[in-house]
């Protein structure tokens, strides 16, 4: 009978791959973490008698192992991986399901609480850049206001502005739903990328579409009546980017008068 107690740290391990930390051995079993911080196991089957459990053990530990390998760097998810294999090394060796699932719990507590900060911090600064972004149009549109004027009116500047401000309401209403923002821990890095730079999209969009409905006399026509009228449209704007409620009750209310004047017609 092979004796795993023979395996070393810095040794290949049954799987072929470096050990980089052994969590327990004996001659019948090792448990151990890989140089590529895997968690890795090998048993002599027919000399261990498994727990009836242990495939749900194991459903657990490779589940919140990938949930590691999405969050964390190799170096972050070390210490996590070590106490995820606690949970083989109490099912395996002393055939003790409750303390194996009380590790991994615990595990898992720690880790939804650190993965659901690094998502945070994921859209929070993909809104940020996407928002720098914005501002050095913003400023570029100013510096250059004479020259864009040769080519587009003033309504369209006002438009433009307005609609580039709604991108950094946008961050503003990004910044402040981050405390009770609540992310998904099995959607990757790349989805909160994209759900941050998004938010600041559709600030820009909901300020355009503000703007517009400004200029063409949809609504607060009256604001062309009014001085500095560009101050006051760009907060318009920002607060249009700033908030879910403010275009969707437009829609709403453009879609009553429009219904309303088709049963006017109608009678």
């Amino acid at each position: 009978m092979p004796d795993n107690n023979n395996y070393r740290v810095g040794e290949p391990g049954p799987s072929g791959s470096v050990i980089k930390q052994i969590i327990i051995q004996g001659v019948e079993f090792i448990v151990y973490i890989d140089s590529n911080v895997d968690i890795e196991w090998s048993t002599e089957e027919t000399y261990v008698d498994f727990h009836p459990q242990f495939g749900s053990i194991q459903n657990r530990v490779s589940y919140w192992e990938s949930i590691s390998n999405k969050l964390f760097s190799k170096k972050d998810a070390y210490d996590y991986k070590c106490l995820l294999a606690e949970g083989y090394a109490r099912i395996i060796d002393e055939k003790n399901f409750e303390l194996a699932n009380d590790i991994i719990s615990l595990t898992v507590d720690r880790i939804e609480k650190s993965g659901k900060e690094v998502l945070k911090q994921v859209y929070i600064l993909s809104s940020f850049y996407c928002t720098l972004i914005t501002i050095l149009i913003i400023a570029s549109v100013i510096a250059f206001r004479e020259t864009i004027l040769l080519y587009i009116n003033n309504d369209a500047l006002h438009v433009l502005l307005t609609a580039l401000f709604g991108g950094i309401g946008a961050f503003v209403f990004a910044t402040l739903r981050l405390k009770s923002y609540s992310p998904e821990l099995a959607i990757s890095k790349h989805i909160q990328r994209i759900d941050g730079a998004m938010r600041v999209f559709y600030g820009v969009i909901s300020g355009l579409i503000i703007a517009i409905g400004i200029k063409s006399n949809i609504v607060l026509g009256f604001i062309d009546k009014i001085q500095s009228t560009i101050y006051l449209e760009v907060f318009l704007g920002i607060m249009a980017g700033a908030s879910e409620i403010i275009i969707p009750n437009l829609v709403r209310q453009i879609e009553s008068k429009t219904n309303g004047n088709k049963v006017q017609k109608n009678v």
